[in-house]
C-alpha cells in the first residue's frame, strides 16, 4: 500500500526559551504594540477601546460644536431679507417672531381674563374672538408660516419707515417714546394728575378752553371731580373755591381718596410694564433690549405719521355719486349715457355694482374724503362741483363719479386718529410699491420660522 501523502508543509518549529507567542494576525500584533502573552494583548486590547472611545467622543463634541457654531453663529447672521441694501438677519427675524408670539399670547390670555373677570360665558368668550384681530392672531399662533409672515412683513415695512424718516430727518427721544409707552398701557398721567383738583383754576389765564380747564375763574365753589371710574352717586371728596385775582394760585386739593386713586392708576400702569416685560422675558427669552426696540419702533411710526398726515384737526368731507362697473369699456358705455341726457341714479340703480350706494341711485352722501381709496379720493377732492369724471380705475373696479358738494370740517379725536392711521396705510403701502425692486426675500425665510 502506497503511504499517504502529507498535506501539511515542513515540521512545526518549537519556540525557543524567550521567545514570545504571537497571538492573532501580525496586524493586530502590530497594533497592540506586540504583546508577549495573552494577558498583556487584552490589557492592550481595553487601552485600544479606552483610546478609540475617547477619540469617538471627540469627534462627536466636535462635530456637535460646529453644528451649533454653524446654527447660532453662522445662520444667524446670514440675511433673510434686505431692504435698499439694508440686510434683515435671521436672528434678527427669529427673535422678533418669537417676541411677537410673546406679545400675542399675552394679549389674548389678558383678554379672557377681563371678559371672564366681567361675567362673560365661554360662548360670548369664542365669538369675541372669532372677531380681528382675535381670529388673525389665534390663526398666527396655530400656524407659525402665518406668523412668519405676517412678522416679516412688519419688518420690511419698519425698515422702509425707518429709512423714510432719516430722509425727512425724523428722530424720537425719549420723551416721545415714554409717551408711546403710556398709550401702549392705557395710561395718561395727565388725567392722574389732575384727579382730586378743581378743574376751573388754572396757574396763568388763558382764553382757549381745554378738556380740563374752564377759560375763566370763577367764584362759586366746585366740587372736586371723583375719577371717571367712581360709582355715580359718590359725593364729591372735597370743594375748592377759586379767587377773582388776575393769576390765581393753583392750590392742591387733593384730599386722601384723589391721593389714593391717583396711587392705584400709578400702581396698575407699573405693574401692567412689570407683567409685560417678565411674560416677554420668559417666553421669548428676550431682554429688556428688545422691549425697548419695541416702543422706539412704535415711537418712529408715530412720528413719521405725524410729519406724513399732520394734524388732521380738521378734513374734507365730500357729498358725492358714483356709478361702479367692472371694465374701462362699461365705464365709457355709462358715461356717453349720460351725456347723452340719461337719469344718473337710474343708470346707477339699473348698472352700479356697488350694492351699498346702487339702489340709492349712487348716492354716497357725506363722508370724509380720507376714508375713500386713493384714486377716488383724488377723483373727488379735484372735480369742479356738479361735474361728471370720466372713468376711475381703483381696486373695486372703475367708478364714474360726481361730486355734489365739498367742505372743510373739524374732526373728533377717535375720527382724527381713524383718519390720520387710514392715510398713514396707504403711504405704507405706496411706499413699499415705490421700493419693491429693491426688497430682496429669501424664498426659504420659512425654515426659520421657529416652531
Amino acid at each position: 500500500m502506497a503511504k499517504r501523502e502529507k498535506t501539511t508543509g515542513g515540521p512545526r518549529r518549537r519556540r525557543t526559551a524567550g521567545e514570545r507567542e504571537i497571538v492573532g494576525p501580525k496586524w493586530l500584533d502590530n497594533l497592540l504594540g506586540h504583546p508577549h502573552t495573552r494577558e498583556e494583548r487584552d490589557d492592550a486590547i481595553n487601552r485600544l477601546l479606552v483610546r478609540g472611545s475617547a477619540a469617538i467622543g471627540i469627534i462627536i463634541v466636535l462635530l456637535i460644536g460646529a453644528a451649533l457654531f454653524y446654527n447660532n453663529i453662522i445662520v444667524p447672521g446670514q440675511s433673510v431679507a434686505s431692504v435698499n441694501g439694508e440686510a434683515i438677519t435671521v436672528g434678527e427675524f427669529r427673535d422678533r417672531v418669537e417676541f411677537e408670539r410673546a406679545r400675542v399670547t399675552q394679549q389674548i390670555n389678558g383678554t379672557v381674563s377681563q371678559l371672564q373677570a366681567f361675567g362673560f360665558t365661554d360662548e360670548q368668550i369664542n365669538q369675541q374672538f372669532s372677531q380681528e384681530p382675535y381670529s388673525t392672531w389665534l390663526n398666527e399662533l396655530n400656524f407659525p408660516d402665518q406668523l412668519g409672515q405676517r412678522v416679516l412683513d412688519d419688518m420690511v415695512e419698519d425698515k422702509l419707515i425707518a429709512q423714510a424718516a432719516a430722509e425727512r430727518n425724523i428722530t424720537v427721544d425719549e420723551e416721545s417714546v415714554q409717551a408711546g409707552i403710556n398709550d401702549f398701557y392705557g395710561y395718561d398721567p395727565t388725567q392722574v394728575a389732575l384727579i382730586g383738583t378743581d378743574p376751573t383754576e388754572t396757574p396763568i389765564p388763558t382764553e382757549t378752553a381745554t378738556p380740563f380747564v374752564s377759560p375763566t375763574p370763577t367764584s362759586e365753589p366746585t366740587a372736586t371731580p371723583l375719577p371717571t371710574d367712581a360709582p355715580e352717586d359718590s359725593t364729591p371728596a372735597a370743594e375748592a373755591t377759586a379767587t377773582n385775582t388776575p393769576f390765581p394760585t393753583l392750590e392742591p386739593t387733593s384730599t386722601p381718596l384723589a391721593e389714593e386713586q391717583q396711587a392705584t392708576q400709578v400702581a396698575a400702569f407699573e405693574e401692567n410694564q412689570r407683567a409685560f416685560s417678565s411674560y416677554i422675558r420668559q417666553n421669548a427669552g428676550l431682554g429688556n433690549d428688545a422691549i425697548d426696540a419695541f416702543f422706539e419702533r412704535r415711537a418712529l411710526r408715530d412720528a413719521l405719521q405725524e410729519d406724513v398726515v399732520g394734524d388732521m384737526s380738521t378734513t374734507t368731507y365730500v357729498n358725492s355719486r358714483h356709478i361702479l362697473v367692472d371694465t374701462e369699456e362699461q365705464a365709457l358705455e355709462i358715461l356717453d349715457a349720460l351725456q347723452n341726457g340719461e337719469s344718473f341714479s337710474e343708470l346707477a340703480r339699473a348698472a352700479s355694482q356697488d350694492p351699498g350706494s346702487a339702489s340709492k341711485g349712487g348716492e354716497l352722501g357725506w363722508a370724509a374724503a380720507a376714508n375713500y381709496f386713493d384714486e377716488f379720493r383724488d377723483a373727488v377732492l379735484s372735480l369742479p362741483i356738479g361735474e361728471i369724471s370720466g372713468p376711475v380705475q381703483t381696486q373695486a373696479g372703475y367708478h364714474i363719479i360726481q361730486v355734489r358738494a365739498r367742505e372743510e370740517r373739524e374732526t373728533e379725536d377717535q375720527e382724527r386718529d381713524q383718519l390720520a392711521a387710514s392715510q398713514f396705510v396707504s403711504y405704507l403701502e405706496d411706499l413699499r410699491a415705490e421700493n419693491e425692486a429693491n426688497i430682496d426675500i429669501a424664498d426659504n425665510w420659512p425654515d426659520y420660522v421657529p416652531q
